[in-house]
């Protein structure tokens, strides 16, 4: 099975242990140090998504890699992950976490993409548009992406709305080939 299917079990069983002792704000500033310790160290999210033959060395690997920085409740998890050998869905965990929370707050993280800082009232429009399309409340994240040129780009639960130069030329090049 996927680490990615898995990953949703654990989540759940994570935020419901959480919940039980009201420590889910925990649990939460957890994902994000993981998040951090996967995207700043490249090599960590390789070996857990590498199969290995040895459960001592991946636990040993955890236990460096990813308890130092995280509470009990995410390091039981993370633990029990390792032996029942799921080390792969330890990576998949924070955005099933973060999914889990946005169904249960009825809320849905969008990220706003832009070349340049935006001009004002944009963010607001795109929040009343996401309202309405989404039916949720919105948590709007921005951020300055050079390379899209100009324009935006709306990103929200693996989806995208891409109105960015950049989106567009690669449209043309797809017409004229």
């Amino acid at each position: 099975m996927s680490g990615r299917f898995v990953a949703k079990r654990y989540a759940r069983a994570l935020l419901e242990a959480a919940e039980d002792t009201d420590d889910a704000v925990t649990v939460e500033t957890d994902m994000v140090a993981i998040d951090k310790i996967l995207n700043e160290a490249p090599s960590i999210r390789q070996f857990c998504l590498k199969p290995h033959s040895n459960r001592m060395t991946e636990l040993e690997f955890v236990k460096i890699a990813f308890i130092p920085f995280v509470g009990e409740y995410t390091a039981r998890t993370i633990q029990a992950a390792v032996e029942n050998g799921r080390l792969a869905a330890i990576p998949f965990i924070p955005s099933a976490v973060r999914l889990l929370l946005e169904e249960k707050w009825n809320s849905v993280e969008v990220l706003l993409e832009s070349a340049h800082k935006l001009e004002s009232g944009v963010k607001e429009q795109v929040m009343e548009k996401m309202t309405k399309r989404t039916g949720k409340k919105i948590n709007l994240q921005t951020k300055i992406v050079p390379e899209i040129l100009g324009g935006i780009r709306i990103i929200w639960q693996n989806r995208i709305i891409d109105m960015s130069a950049m989106g567009r030329l690669k449209r043309v090049r797809q017409l004229l080939k």
